[in-house]
């Protein structure tokens, strides 16, 4: 185990090192270039094949709820430790930054970190929990309850409608949502994929998890003395909170403890990278949601080797 976090903390470091080396493209427009990349072509394809081979039970419910109930959970306590912080110990900070703040604090790094370290623990055949999590519970409620979030930090007055259906917009224009769709049918119908489809989609898969991790690198930014202290609270809930929740939901539901390891183990990833595309769409302050990203990333190679026990 501590090989794969070793190597995985290379290739961040590797991601970081690129913005220092001159004549290249800018850390910015490669990551969005690897994301595009990952978001239309790898991850869909990725996600086809391991949702077809996934076990068919009562995980692929509870491995999409556990992720719902952690995330909502987390970005209730964060806002309430923050809305006494704003009347107590953070009396300058805004609604921008408060918005920032409980989102990075409720949304794991589900699939850019989750999916190479799960994988790298527990093995390839447990690639569909990260997935689940992410596509059928984290992302929708980003594009949803995220956005409903940015938009009363930012103070828009729009209504709940308009926001309903430019969240909806972003959703349906998703690849990997469409792919967990196939691969369900395919699952369910008991429809065997083509052996050629098979190795495109591993081959795929193997690339998706450097590439992830050395796009994480690029978006990291040293942080301050004062935002390490204004960020305490976050990264406590992100990376204690959300695994103890996780914990609670994997007694709760009696999951099997190989998938309940690595559920709560997915629970306690660092903040999730996109949160950025959404912050930086609603005008919120994106200085200090990357300063919880990076903190959070490095502590996480800390806390998450106190979780496996695989």
């Amino acid at each position: 185990m501590h090989t794969v976090f070793a190597a995985y903390l290379t290739l961040i470091l590797l991601g970081v090192s690129w913005r220092f080396i001159p004549n290249l493209p800018s850390a910015t427009t490669m990551r969005n270039a690897i994301s595009a990349l990952v978001i239309h072509i790898l991850l869909p394809l990725l996600t086809i094949s391991v949702i077809a081979r996934a076990p068919l039970d009562a995980v692929l419910w509870q491995i999409p709820l556990t992720g719902m109930i952690v995330t909502i959970g987390c970005l209730l306590l964060a806002w309430a430790c923050y809305r006494i912080g704003q009347a107590t110990l953070f009396k300058t900070m805004n609604d921008q930054t408060m918005g920032s703040i409980i989102i990075g604090a409720a949304w794991c790094n589900a699939t850019y970190l989750g999916l190479p370290i799960i994988t790298g623990i527990f093995g390839d055949m447990m690639a569909f929990l990260p997935v689940i999590y992410d596509v059928l519970a984290l992302t929708p409620l980003l594009w949803t309850l995220g956005v409903f979030v940015a938009g009363y930090a930012r103070g828009d007055s729009g209504s709940t409608i308009d926001r309903i259906l430019h969240a909806s917009k972003r959703i349906i224009k998703l690849p990997p949502i469409y792919a967990v769709v196939i691969g369900l049918i395919l699952r369910t119908q008991e429809i065997a994929l083509p052996e050629f489809v098979l190795q495109v989609s591993d081959i795929a898969g193997k690339a998706v998890p450097p590439i992830m991790m050395i796009s994480v690198g690029m978006a990291l930014t040293l942080p301050t003395l004062k935002s390490v202290f204004t960020l305490i609270p976050a990264i406590l809930i992100r990376l204690f909170v959300a695994p103890a929740m996780a914990l609670a939901c994997v007694t709760l539901f009696s999951i099997e403890p190989r998938i309940g390891n690595a559920l709560i183990m997915e629970s306690g990833m660092p903040t999730m990278v996109l949160t950025m595309a959404l912050i930086d769409m609603y005008g919120l302050d994106s200085e200090i949601l990357s300063h919880l990203i990076a903190l959070t990333t490095i502590c996480s190679f800390i806390t998450l080797q106190f979780q496996s026990f695989a």
